[in-house]
């Protein structure tokens, strides 16, 4: 009888640590051990990826609450730049058998200050509303994804390959990308299209263009931002500066600003716009009377200004 029982508990005991295996094994969707005979939710043609930059290593299809949301998808993924894993997300229309425009988000803030949420999630099924796939990265080093981000620096990189991930997607039409983003994602806008970008149209709404002029005029918290992540040499502030290489915005850019932007000076915008109309380069300044920095005061015409915009090029 000892022995029936010990047997039982043992039987009971191995039956338990298999199912506890089983439930983990569930929780995660690493697309590279994914079985050849069951495809991912988003499949990519690797063979459009000169390196693994642009690939996808993890997904994980997350739940929404919007508007749109009853015909949007959301994925947040970690896909490889330089080799690293960062964290970024993926959000299209539920449609089968068409090729759809991307649209490139790229986020403001630092590290974890402005990452991505549920709230941007929500807008970017908005976006999708509108007949695009958004991709938006969260930048290296930030959200559980590895690295360290340089504010302008190799993190470059992270929405150069997210470009690479969007062209490698079967639902997406890889000659109609666009792109946009908010203050420094203003900036890593501006960059992106500085090392080419292969983009229809970009829009930068409160961009910084002068990290000089930034560490300058705001108070020691940014100061602080740029020392650590940039440090102070006056060589890699231009880098980062779009002012000073306006030449190589070859890409149709909207210039939106807010008059009362404190974060980013109006005067950015102007004297950046200033530079782009004597080098005749495709652009448009539109400064908002008593705009806030992400133009929040401006929302919908904001909004609809860019979507006029990025429908007057993408299909030139």
């Amino acid at each position: 009888m000892i022995y029936l029982n010990n047997t039982i508990s043992k039987i009971i005991f191995l039956v338990i640590i298999l199912c506890f295996l089983f439930i983990l094994g569930c929780k995660t969707t690493d697309v590279s051990s994914q079985k050849k005979d069951h495809a991912p939710l988003l499949s990519q043609d690797l063979d459009s990826l000169i390196n693994s930059d642009g690939k996808i290593i993890e997904l994980r299809a997350i739940n929404v609450t919007s508007k749109w949301s009853d015909n949007t998808e959301f994925y947040r993924i970690k896909y490889l730049s330089d080799g690293l894993r960062v964290v970024g997300f993926v959000v299209k229309p539920k449609t089968d058998n068409l090729k759809l425009p991307v649209m490139i988000f790229n986020r403001g803030g630092n590290r974890e200050f402005t990452k991505i949420t549920e709230e941007n999630l929500k807008f970017f099924s908005y976006l999708s509303s509108r007949g695009y796939v958004v991709l938006a990265s969260q930048y290296r080093g930030n959200d559980g994804g590895q690295g360290r981000e340089e504010f302008g620096g190799k993190d470059v990189n992270d929405v150069l390959n997210i470009i690479k991930l969007a062209k490698s997607l079967p639902f997406v039409d890889p000659s109609k990308i666009v792109m946009w983003g908010i203050s420094r994602g203003g900036m890593m806008t501006y960059l992106a299209i500085k090392y080419g970008a292969e983009i229809k149209a970009a829009a930068a709404v409160g961009g910084i263009t002068d990290l000089g002029q930034l560490y300058h005029e705001r108070g020691d918290d940014m100061k602080d931002v740029i020392i650590q992540l940039v440090g102070t040499k006056k060589e890699e502030w231009e880098k980062r500066s779009a002012y000073y290489w306006p030449e190589r915005i070859n890409v149709p850019i909207l210039i939106l600003h807010g008059e009362a932007d404190w974060r980013v000076n109006v005067s950015q915008a102007q004297k950046f716009s200033k530079k782009l109309e004597e080098l005749n380069m495709v652009h448009e300044l539109v400064v908002f009377p008593q705009g806030d920095h992400p133009l929040s005061t401006h929302f919908d015409e904001r909004n609809q200004k860019i979507l006029a915009w990025f429908d007057r090029f993408l299909d030139h």
